[in-house]
């Protein structure tokens, strides 16, 4: 209950008692609410002062009189040099808390420090790992080439060959793709009456006689990726097979020599790798032309002789194959490093400064050591006494899949352009075996045209000098498989087996048993 004041005595004016008559009390005391703080707080600095601060008021009994009226209080301002000595603020309860945050803080400060210092090694490691991309210096020596240079400063060669490809006419073959040789006359006519032009063009370029294989103007088109050379080929096998039809055996023998010149003229060309593998296919084709023709010929022995010696020059070696490997190296790496390759700016593959692929995981050096690597296998593998019977497996092939790697798209950009040579050394065996078969073939056939009967063995063959060497199977490094009473001379081919040879139609087509057959209805009929 709140009892109201005397009419002539303020609030402020009243005193405050305590339970005993006439005794004034601080305000404070009378509050006890603040002694139920905890000891350790009020025995703290903060309160080291307490008797001297003012005391809580206490509540007026009901029942005590009224305090008399104190006198007014003067407050005095004190001077300088009367003024109490400042106290210092006491912490003690405060500073603790505080500084253990300061401390907090500074551990974490050290180890975000130390966090992003071991995230920036990190990154920089890693860039370093999939970015850097060293360059070695002379690690390819071995596989330059150093041809002489052509000083011709323009030639006529390339603009013949892109004129006879240019005058090719559509061959009307038979829907049945059989060789020209079964085809009827009256199709082989429609064909060369096409074709005349084009038959013109290739006699004129075959009888120049320096087609400049080292010119820099065969690396600006690659002509050896033509389709037009596959009908070309077809057409000169076409031209044989008319020939002979009309009784003009010389002249169709020469036809097929001439398709076997083709094959040796690309064999030399060092600018396209298309310009090797169009070598091959010449060669398997003239083969087969010559094949057909000499299991029926009544050609005198000596002008079979001077066919067989022009077919043996172009022949494909081994030597050729080792070269192609190295000019091979050194077109790839033009292709990626471009002017950095060292290599001549006239010889750039079709004038591209640069065709490698802009993508992020691809080391331009890296990938040149992996095409240099792969074509020292190459080279050795051709070098090999033997024929390799498949395609070669790359002893330095990236892994497929794996994820992310450092050279992830230099991996698959050689993957993809060494399945071009990997084949070849195979390729090239099975010429060499098609060469050595109609090498052989020549010599029956000018041992019949002479002696009027047939070799009774391989080695009788160069006694009587029709051969100075037997030629060996290149797959086994033993004489061919000769059989005078089946009439039939094959290699074992690319399964090393032999079966007894098995024609076919064109004549070796099987790879896994190349066979010729050699005429016996017609040398038992010369006997």
């Amino acid at each position: 209950m709140i009892r109201p004041h005397p009419p002539n005595e303020s609030p402020a004016e009243k005193p405050c008692h305590s339970g005993e008559e006439g005794a004034w009390v601080s305000p404070w005391a009378l509050d006890e609410e603040w002694r139920d703080a905890p000891k350790a707080k009020r025995g703290s600095a903060l309160f080291a002062n307490e008797a001297a601060a003012p005391q809580p008021p206490s509540t007026p009994s009901p029942d005590a009189a009224p305090a008399p009226q104190a006198a007014p209080v003067i407050k005095k301002t004190a001077t300088a040099a009367e003024s109490p000595t400042p106290r210092m603020p006491v912490l003690g309860r405060i500073s603790a808390p505080r500084a253990a945050s300061d401390s907090l803080r500074r551990a974490n400060s050290w180890g975000t420090l130390v966090f992003l210092s071991m995230g920036a090694l990190a990154f920089a490691f890693i860039a370093w790992t999939y970015l850097e991309d060293e360059k070695t210096v002379g690690f390819d020596q071995d596989l330059l080439l150093r041809p002489p240079i052509d000083q011709a400063p323009t030639i006529s060669t390339p603009e013949k060959l892109r004129k006879f490809l240019d005058s090719l006419k559509s061959l009307d073959a038979p829907a049945e793709r059989r060789p020209p040789w079964l085809w009827d006359t009256p199709t082989l006519a429609r064909a060369m009456q096409s074709n005349g032009v084009a038959l013109d063009n290739l006699r004129d370029l075959l009888e120049d006689a320096d087609w400049h294989p080292h010119h820099s103007s065969w690396h600006a088109e690659d002509m050896g990726s033509d389709p037009r050379w596959h009908q070309a080929m077809l057409l000169k096998q076409v031209e044989a097979a008319y020939l002979s039809r009309r009784r003009l055996e010389e002249d169709a023998f020469t036809a097929a020599i001439d398709l076997a010149e083709i094959g040796w003229r690309l064999e030399q060309m060092r600018a396209w790798p298309s310009f090797y593998q169009r070598s091959l296919e010449a060669h398997m084709r003239a083969a087969q032309t010559l094949a057909d023709l000499l299991r029926q010929t009544k050609l005198p022995e000596n002008t079979l002789r001077q066919f067989q010696r022009q077919f043996s020059v172009c022949q494909p070696s081994t030597e050729m194959l080792v070269e192609r490997m190295n000019a091979s190296y050194v077109h790839e790496k033009k292709l990626i490093l471009g002017p950095k390759s060292g290599e001549n700016l006239d010889t750039m593959p079709g004038g591209v400064q640069l065709q490698r692929p802009g993508r992020l995981l691809f080391k331009p050096h890296a990938t040149v050591r992996l095409f240099a690597e792969a074509f020292r296998q190459l080279r050795d593998e051709a070098k090999a006494p033997l024929a390799q019977a498949s395609e070669v497996q790359l002893k330095n092939a990236p892994e497929a899949g794996g994820g992310i790697k450092p050279n992830a798209e230099g991996g698959a950009y050689f993957m993809q352009r060494m399945k071009i040579y990997t084949p070849l050394p195979a390729f090239l065996g099975l010429a060499r075996a098609r060469g050595n078969l109609i090498i052989t073939l020549f010599a029956v056939r000018r041992c019949i045209a002479e002696k009027k009967a047939l070799p009774s063995s391989l080695d009788q063959l160069r006694s009587l000098h029709f051969l100075l060497d037997v030629p060996l199977d290149p797959f086994t490094g033993a004489p061919l498989h000769f059989e005078p009473s089946r009439g039939m001379i094959w290699s074992v081919g690319n399964d090393l087996k032999s079966t007894g040879g098995r024609p076919t139609e064109p004549p070796m087509e099987d790879a896994t048993e190349p066979t010729l057959e050699i005429g016996v209805a017609v040398a038992n009929a010369v006997k």
